[in-house]
């Protein structure tokens, strides 16, 4: 969909401090063969205190903060994860509110994989157009990934799975980016990937700790050929991606910057940059490398860095690429309004 009057007014993130993986080499986690086909130097790993609601707390009330909006006009906070939520029965997006704070939103939780931040996104986008009387929404995304439930360093080959969180602030008055499109588009034909052969059950099964994404795709193979689900993952995001530029009016390679999936080199060209044809230095991987794929709080993340960084400049347009699950890819299309110099530091 195409937009003319919505805003990206602040962007926040909190990553906790990066191990290096040389050291999980050393102790037999992770296998210099995967390292050299992933490009992985470092993952964020969380201390102790930084829970996943911890976390998204930072990065949300950074992006508000960040935002010129106050908490009496954010009309909708939205909150993505992958994973656990930090405790059964529990909501966290209320957490969020109270915490934040944003005691005049309503609060949802979203559950997209790792496409949950740019769904929400979307989700908010839409609120704020036809329903919202306040002009400002709040969508944030955290995950961790924690012993005994996962194995960051082998649960998927291609990938190194990490610890943080980041946030955005959607607005109608104005801010440092304008959206200028937003696209998803879906393939449930691809949902077993993730399922495998795996039995619905009435309760988490410690049996199946750790989690094995990589052996629940194994097993999706025995029904859909390899090279098939590759094709229908390279059309999903080329679909997604070709339709946010052409409503932005330009072509993908148009775009000055690529926010995309932190993924190890050699998947990320798989299923991102190769359907594209877009280059691995015009995107944000040099950071991502040293960061992990922190599940809903890769895009964000990454818009984060390029403004903390100085690499925004009026006039660029950004093009933010997402893959979740089940599957979905959501492309997004930024305008850069003010001068990255401009943005505060808080």
């Amino acid at each position: 969909m195409r937009y003319d009057d919505l805003y990206l007014a602040g962007v926040g993130a909190y990553f906790p401090k990066g191990e290096p993986v040389d050291d999980a080499i050393v102790r037999g986690d992770y296998s210099l063969d995967a390292q050299e086909r992933s490009g992985q130097q470092a993952v964020a790993v969380a201390a102790e205190g930084d829970t996943q609601p911890a976390m998204a707390v930072r990065a949300a009330r950074q992006a508000l903060a960040r935002s010129g909006h106050g908490p009496d006009d954010v009309g909708l906070l939205l909150h993505a994860v992958s994973n656990y939520n930090g405790l059964d029965a529990w909501n966290v997006a209320a957490y969020l509110q109270k915490e934040v704070p944003a005691p005049a939103a309503l609060g949802f939780e979203i559950r997209q994989l790792s496409n949950g931040a740019m769904a929400g996104l979307e989700l908010a986008a839409a609120h704020l157009l036809a329903l919202s009387d306040r002009p400002a929404a709040i969508v944030s995304a955290a995950d961790q990934f924690a012993e005994p439930y996962w194995n960051r360093w082998t649960c998927n080959v291609g990938m190194v799975f990490a610890d943080g969180a980041s946030a955005v602030v959607l607005s109608r008055h104005g801010g440092f980016a304008r959206i200028r499109s937003l696209v998803t588009v879906s393939d449930p034909e691809l949902e077993g990937m993730q399922r495998g052969d795996a039995r619905f059950q009435s309760g988490p099964d410690p049996e199946q700790f750790p989690v094995s994404l990589w052996l629940r795709s194994l097993e999706f193979f025995d029904a859909m050929d390899p090279d098939e689900a590759d094709r229908r993952m390279a059309d999903g995001l080329r679909n997604s991606a070709e339709r946010a530029a052409e409503e932005a009016d330009m072509s993908v390679r148009d775009a000055t910057r690529f926010v995309v999936p932190n993924f190890g080199r050699e998947l990320l060209h798989k299923d991102c940059l190769d359907p594209l044809g877009i280059e691995i230095e015009r995107t944000t991987w040099e950071w991502g490398r040293e960061v992990g794929h922190s599940g809903t709080a890769d895009q964000f993340g990454g818009l984060n860095h390029l403004a903390e960084s100085g690499r925004l400049r009026p006039g660029d347009r950004i093009m933010v690429l997402s893959v979740g699950g089940g599957f979905n890819w959501t492309s997004l299309v930024v305008e850069i309004t003010k001068d990255a110099k401009a943005y505060p530091s808080v």
